[in-house]
Parts: structure tokens; C-alpha cells; sequence
């Protein structure tokens, strides 16, 4: 099986809460008929191992199937053989999806290349302090996995850590996408192939969201349309898993409103807005930065104001290196006179764009479309964890780069991050 499957459940006993997994991940919860749900089991048919657990009052049952049994994903284990000196890749694959070729690299020098098993490479004294196999196969995917002799790597020469990011697509009209399979990406960091070790969508994972509405003196008109086009925004995008925290643009920023659950407070926060003022937006995104920086959450920043800063503290470079310093993804809806200044609009696509967010240009009539779509954006996230292995300074600047399988299909992310 692959594509889209649709399991249906039918309970053994009545008024049972269901909980659909599939490879140990919660995909979906029923608590009430119909006990249905369609998952994306992927364009390539593997194993996959489904679990239903259904719990009553004073009662619980659990049904597990393997879908696909013994049609493995890709997959690599580099081994070494001290008999021969030598060392081996052993190769995993689905039939629909099979292997055409296996490289070793000595750090990033091509040392080997095999396009049939086994995959097997002689390398003198063992002089090599780590050595990649990667294994690509007739789709494009790629799986790749290292051996080292030297046990203190992580100390001396080499540090191996796992990143997580969030990653957006869109077509080339705009529009997000969410189908995209594991082997849709592949993820360079510094430029070197990294090792996808999780991938998932985010949409279930929770997320700590800072709100910052302009009201400063010249929102006095527009106010009532930002307001309510922020309050549909907070309804219908906080879940009950998330947080949200208000801040407001004047002369001095506020915060209106600390990280919070409450959707109805945070919504209430906004309607007692009262313009007036100047715009110190640096300040306020700043604020926002600090507010998010310790959360372990899926994090952004979402801003909408009408102009460009007037009365910052902050400068627009210190605050470019702080967003780059925390990747926090930032996206602002630019509204009135801030939408022709070429200049102030280029500031905030620059630091939307270095954090993995984007910006939009409003009016009264399409306001509330484009909170709606940076919602889509944020529920259409992937969940991505890789590996790399490399050598390090302490608080080197490292760049992330997503690479799609298709040309046509824009990746966005964090575009890097620095070391501890």
C-alpha cells in the first residue's frame, strides 16, 4: 500500500476515545463516531507499523497491523571490518524504490563510488578519522550514515548534532504544500549533506506565537479593521496546546499580554487597543524575540503595522542579529504608508526572510486573508530533524539550505543558526 488510506475503527465498546498511530507517532484522536481517519502512508510502498488504541471508562483495547511487511525504507549502516580493513555499507530499500548507487566520502572528498552490492571500500591503516556513506536511490532519495575510530570526537575534532527546523513549501503560485513525502528533502548545513534523522508534518506539535499590532497615531482610522482581523486570527489559529503572547506598537511598546492559553484574554487584549503615538517597531519585535527565546516550542512572530520605525532604541541591524541569533520565523503584514517605502518594506522582507517567514502587503478589504495565510503557513509546517557531523568553533555561523526535489516547490526555514 502507499498513497492515501483511510482506517476506519469500530470500537469494542461504546463512547471510546480513539488514538490513531502510525510508526509509534499519535496522528489523529477521535472521541466520538466516526472513528475514521486518512493517512499519507508516503509515494513509496515500506513498512509501516499502525496502532489503534481505543479507551472506554474502566476499559482499553489495542489492534496493531504492519503494512507492508519486510518493504523497508531507505536506509544505511556504515561498518567496519578490522580483518580486512575494510569497510562495508549495508543497504536497505523498497522494491518499488531500489537502490542505484553507494558513495563514501572522507569528509566531503569523494573516495568511492558503487552502483551495485557490495558496497565495499578498502582504506589503508585505517587513517581515516570518519568516513560517510550515502546510498541514493532510483526516486532520489538519499540515506546516508558515518563510522569513526576516534571514540572523543565530539570533544577534539568533531562535534554531532541533531537540529531541528520547521520548514515551509509553496508552489510557484504561492500556495502551500503539505503532501510532500521524507524523500522530498534534503538538507545541506555549511553545504554538507546532512542526515535526516525525524520527519513529520508540525501541524500537531505546539507552537508559541507573539502577536504585534501597530497602534501607533496614524492607525487611528484603520484600527477597528486590524483589530478585528487580529481577534479572527487569535480564534482561529490558538489551539489549546499553544501560546500566545500581545504586544502593541507606540512610542513605547507594550506588552499587552504575557504567553497565555486563554484564547478569549489574548483576543480581549486586543480590543482595548487605543492608537497614538509613534511607531517604535524595532523595539517591539525585540520584545517579542525576548518573550520566545527560551520556549521549546515551535515559535513566530507575527507583526502588522502601517509604517516604518520612527522612535526605535533598537537599529534595524542590531534587531536583524538578534532575530538571526534566536531564529524565531517573523512575518508582517505591511499595511498603508509602510508599503511605499521600497526601503522599510526591503528591511522587513530581509529579516522575514532570514528567520524563514514572509511578508505580505495589505488593504482594509483583503486584511484579514492575509492573517489567514500566514495561519495556512504555520499549520502546513514540516517537522524535520537531521544530524551532522563536523568540525566546529564555538558560536560558528552555520547555513542551512533545504533542497526540494522539485524545481518548481520553494522551501523556507531558518537560514542557519550558531553553535553553542
Amino acid at each position: 500500500m502507499k498513497g492515501n488510506a483511510e482506517i476506519s475503527i469500530v470500537p469494542p465498546f461504546a463512547n471510546a476515545k480513539v488514538q490513531i498511530y502510525v510508526d509509534g507517532q499519535l496522528i489523529a484522536t477521535r472521541i466520538g463516531p466516526p472513528y475514521s481517519v486518512e493517512i499519507d502512508l508516503g509515494a513509496v510502498a515500506v513498512e509501516h507499523r499502525v496502532a489503534v488504541v481505543a479507551v472506554g471508562k474502566n476499559k482499553r483495547a489495542e489492534w496493531t497491523e504492519v503494512i507492508n511487511r519486510g518493504q523497508h525504507p531507505l536506509g544505511v549502516k556504515l561498518t567496519y571490518s578490522v580483518t580486512g580493513n575494510d569497510y562495508e555499507a549495508t543497504v536497505t530499500a523498497s522494491d518499488d524504490d531500489p537502490v542505484v548507487g553507494v558513495e563514501f566520502y572522507d569528509g566531503s572528498n569523494l573516495v568511492g563510488k558503487f552502483t551495485s552490492p557490495p558496497y565495499r571500500i578498502a582504506v589503508p591503516d585505517s587513517t581515516v578519522p570518519l568516513l560517510y556513506a550515502t546510498a541514493k536511490s532510483k526516486s532520489g532519495a538519499e540515506a546516508s550514515d558515518y563510522f569513526s575510530h576516534t571514540s572523543d570526537i565530539h570533544v577534539e575534532s568533531y562535534e554531532v548534532r541533531s537540529i531541528p527546523i520547521f520548514v515551509s513549501v509553496t508552489d510557484q503560485n504561492g500556495s502551500v504544500k503539505d503532501d510532500l513525502d521524507r524523500g522530498s528533502f534534503r538538507i545541506l548545513d555549511n553545504g554538507s549533506e546532512a542526515k535526516i534523522l525525524e520527519f513529520g508534518k508540525a501541524f500537531d506539535e505546539p507552537i508559541s506565537l507573539a502577536l504585534i499590532v501597530d497602534a501607533s497615531a496614524s492607525m487611528t482610522v484603520h484600527m477597528p479593521h486590524a483589530v478585528k482581523a487580529a481577534r479572527t486570527f487569535v480564534k482561529e489559529t490558538v489551539r489549546p496546546q499553544d501560546s500566545i503572547a500581545v504586544f502593541s506598537i507606540q512610542s513605547v511598546p507594550r506588552r499587552l499580554l504575557a504567553l497565555t492559553r486563554d484564547v478569549e484574554t489574548a483576543a480581549d487584549a486586543l480590543r482595548d487597543l487605543t492608537p497614538g503615538g509613534h511607531t517604535a517597531l524595532f523595539d517591539a519585535v525585540s520584545g517579542a524575540i525576548r518573550e520566545l527565546k527560551d520556549e521549546k516550542n515551535r515559535r513566530a512572530i507575527v507583526v502588522f503595522s502601517d509604517g516604518a520605525d520612527t522612535m526605535s532604541n533598537f537599529t534595524f541591524d542590531e534587531l536583524f542579529d538578534q532575530a538571526k541569533t534566536a531564529g524565531i520565523p517573523v512575518y508582517a503584514i505591511a499595511f498603508g504608508e509602510l508599503t511605499a517605502s521600497q526601503q522599510d518594506l526591503g528591511r522587513m522582507r530581509l529579516l522575514a526572510g532570514e528567520t524563514g517567514g514572509f511578508v505580505s502587503t495589505a488593504s482594509v478589504d483583503n486584511l484579514e486573508k492575509r492573517f489567514e495565510a500566514i495561519e495556512q503557513d504555520l499549520r502546513a509546517q514540516y517537522a524535520i530533524k537531521y544530524q551532522v557531523t563536523a568540525q566546529v568553533k564555538r558560536r560558528e555561523w552555520r547555513a542551512i539550505k533545504v533542497v526540494l526535489a522539485s524545481p518548481k516547490l520553494t522551501a523556507r526555514t531558518i537560514r542557519g543558526y550558531f553553535t553553542p
